[in-house]
C-alpha cells in the first residue's frame, strides 16, 4: 500500500520537479571602479584646443537570461548571457573658458558591455525534501567573452563632430548621431577570459532560484582593468 502511495504522488506532480535542466532571467551587480581620465582635444593642424574629463565610475547593473543543464553525471553545464550598463561624468574644456572663468559644462555617456558566459559547474551540498524542494551549493569555472563600448576620448569625438561633407571638423562641426553609432559598432572593445563562481541553487516544484558570486578574469571589460566581481540573482523554470 505505501508503495502504491508513492507511485500514485508521484505521477500527479509536474515532470519539471525531476528537472533535467531549466532557464530563466537573471540579474545582478558588477563591483568594480573605473578610473578617471583625460584625453587632449586636438585639431588636425595640431593645435591643441581643450581637453576631455571623464570623471570615472563605479559599479554597473547586469539583466539577462541563462539556460543549463543537469543531466551530465556529476557536473551542470551553464550557459548565460547578459548587457552590463552605467553612465559616467565627462566634460569639456578649453583655453577660452579658462580666459573668461568659465566652467566646464558636465555632460552623460554611456558605458554597456554585452557579456556571454559557459560554465561547468560541480555541486558541493545537497540539500532536499522528496518530490517538493532541494537546494544545491555548487562551485564552477568557466570561459567568457565581452563586447564593450570604449570611454569617451579625442577620437570618439573627432569621429562624431562632423561638418556638411561628413568628415571630421573639431572647429565647425555638429553632433552626428549615426557617426557615433558607426564609431561605437566598429570600436567595440572585444574580450575573452574566464571566470570562478560560487553560488546557491533553490528549486520549489517547478520554480528555480539562484544567488551566486563570480570573479570574472578578462581585460578590459572594464576600462583598464583586468576583471571584476560580481553578484548575481536568478528567477526561472526546471524543465
Amino acid at each position: 500500500m505505501k508503495n502504491l502511495f508513492y507511485v500514485v504522488l508521484v505521477s500527479l506532480l509536474p515532470v519539471s520537479v525531476f528537472a533535467i535542466g531549466g532557464f530563466g532571467l537573471s540579474g545582478g551587480v558588477a563591483s568594480f571602479t573605473a578610473d578617471p581620465s583625460s584625453s587632449p582635444l586636438v585639431l588636425d593642424t595640431g593645435l591643441e584646443v581643450g581637453r576631455i574629463e571623464q570623471y570615472g565610475f563605479e559599479g554597473a547593473l547586469a539583466i539577462g537570461g541563462y539556460v543549463y543543464l543537469d543531466i551530465i553525471p556529476f557536473v551542470d553545464v551553464d550557459i548565460e548571457v547578459n548587457g552590463m550598463a552605467n553612465v559616467y561624468d565627462f566634460s569639456f574644456y578649453n583655453d577660452a573658458m579658462a580666459l573668461l572663468n568659465q566652467s566646464p559644462d558636465t555632460l552623460q555617456f554611456a558605458y554597456v558591455a554585452g557579456n556571454q558566459y559557459i560554465t561547468i559547474k560541480k555541486p558541493l551540498l545537497k540539500l532536499g525534501i522528496p518530490f517538493l524542494a532541494k537546494a544545491k551549493l555548487s562551485a564552477g569555472a568557466g570561459i567568457n567573452t565581452h563586447a564593450a563600448t570604449p570611454i569617451i576620448n579625442q577620437e570618439m569625438i573627432s569621429a562624431f563632430v562632423t561638418g556638411a561633407d561628413g568628415q571630421s571638423d573639431l572647429q565647425n562641426g555638429t553632433f552626428d548621431s549615426a557617426a557615433l553609432e558607426t564609431y561605437l559598432e566598429d570600436n567595440l572593445i572585444e574580450s575573452s577570459g574566464v571566470h570562478l563562481q560560487l553560488g546557491l541553487q533553490f528549486r520549489l516544484l517547478t520554480f528555480d532560484a539562484f544567488a551566486y558570486y563570480r570573479q570574472t578574469i578578462a581585460e578590459d571589460v572594464v576600462p583598464g582593468k583586468s576583471g571584476f566581481g560580481s553578484l548575481n540573482f536568478r528567477l526561472g523554470l526546471g524543465i
